[in-house]
């Protein structure tokens, strides 16, 4: 990362982490205490220009913040916050110089302010020195950083192979880092995706983290319908996690009171829908469609090669043919009519190019309760 890049990722940093300390409520400020503020002398009025500098920081009004950041420095100049928001707004209007004095004399107060650690850790990405920024992500995390924020700068830490290496030098030894990296809290598609391929990786240097730790991401990979990625990450960590083959618990046998598993069967109810688990040797799914159009009874994200499929169910007694099958990407659509019968031969169906493929079952209107055994989804070889 060039120097320049860096400090545009240093003021982004700050705009976004004001921004969010000013949503979530800066400082605990309320409605009652601005009131009590014109009943306290000016000169004591510490914590009211601390405030006031964070929203006028927040509002872009720079002048206006580093201003009252000046007057909160005089009032308490071992309190590292007024610095810290000296050194965001200079840093926003461009004064470097000034920005790194601020932020330096704060960072000398403690290492729980933030703010501080925000733009020091963009300062060490500048440098190359991967392991003092993960260090500033520490304090972060020390500092109960929002969750959103903090995954900004789990982000910019793995975005080089050598902050991923410094990365993953905690991953093992610090549960706050593995909470923060694995819960993925906050996290985006991308993020979690790129997360994902560098946990499944054998040469990342990350010791197998187990089940307990690694679940969380793995159920919100499967979530997202990023099979191949959930696939991954418990192929590495939680083996007894993997499914074991294209459909994960194609018999069912995994299907619980809350309808899915890590990796397998959503369900879909509704009043006119119901969709049950049967008691007995034998899991079975019954489903029951009493409304007058085609509804979406289950679904489950897959991980499939280009090409044709062809899914097949195995149906216990009548009904079969009102069972049908969709592949389609991030969300069920519902399926075309076709002549083929799921419950007689299997239904063909193409794979869609998309990491985020999807089966989904459904079901025609119809009297009757449909009891369906198995389900199966195999390439169709030529």
């Amino acid at each position: 990362m060039s120097v320049t890049g860096a400090r545009i990722g240093a003021t982004t940093a700050i705009i976004l982490f004001a921004i969010l300390a000013m949503i979530s409520g800066f400082d605990r400020m309320t409605e009652t205490r601005q009131a009590f503020e014109r009943f306290v002398p000016s000169a004591f009025q510490v914590g009211a220009a601390k405030r006031h500098a964070a929203r006028a920081l927040g509002e872009g009004d720079l002048e206006e913040a580093i201003a009252l950041s000046r007057v909160a420095v005089a009032r308490d100049p071992m309190d590292a916050r007024g610095l810290a928001f000296l050194g965001a707004a200079a840093e926003l209007s461009g004064d470097r110089a000034q920005a790194a004095r601020a932020f330096g004399v704060s960072s000398q107060l403690g290492h729980r302010n933030p703010l501080t650690q925000i733009y020091l850790f963009s300062e060490d990405l500048a440098r190359g020195n991967f392991d003092a920024a993960a260090s500033r992500v520490d304090a972060l995390l020390r500092a109960g950083d929002a969750a959103g924020v903090t995954q900004t700068y789990l982000a910019m830490l793995e975005a080089s192979p050598e902050g991923r290496r410094a990365l993953a030098s905690r991953l093992g030894s610090s549960p706050q880092w593995a909470n923060a990296y694995l819960s993925a809290a906050g996290a985006d598609a991308a993020q979690l995706r790129t997360r994902a391929d560098f946990l499944a990786r054998d040469d990342a240097d990350i010791g197998v983290l187990g089940c307990e730790a690694t679940m969380p991401m793995i159920l919100e990979l499967a979530r997202g319908n990023f099979r191949a990625e959930a696939d991954g990450v418990a192929r590495r960590h939680c083996p007894q996690a993997v499914p074991s083959g294209v459909i994960a618990d194609n018999e069912f046998e995994q299907f619980g009171d809350d309808g899915s598993v890590s990796i397998g069967w959503r369900r879909y109810r509704t009043g006119d829908v119901r969709v049950t688990r049967l008691s007995g040797d034998e899991a079975r799914i019954e489903l029951e469609n009493r409304s007058s159009v085609t509804k979406l009874v289950l679904s489950q994200p897959v991980a499939l090669e280009t090409g044709r499929y062809r899914v097949a169910a195995k149906v216990d007694g009548p009904g079969g043919q009102r069972l049908i099958a969709a592949l389609n990407c991030t969300t069920p659509s519902r399926p075309q009519a076709l002549r083929e019968r799921i419950d007689q031969g299997g239904q063909a169906l193409d794979a869609p190019t998309c990491s985020d493929a999807i089966l989904s079952l459904w079901l025609r209107p119809g009297a009757g309760r449909v009891v369906v055994d198995r389900i199966d989804l195999e390439p169709v070889t030529r």
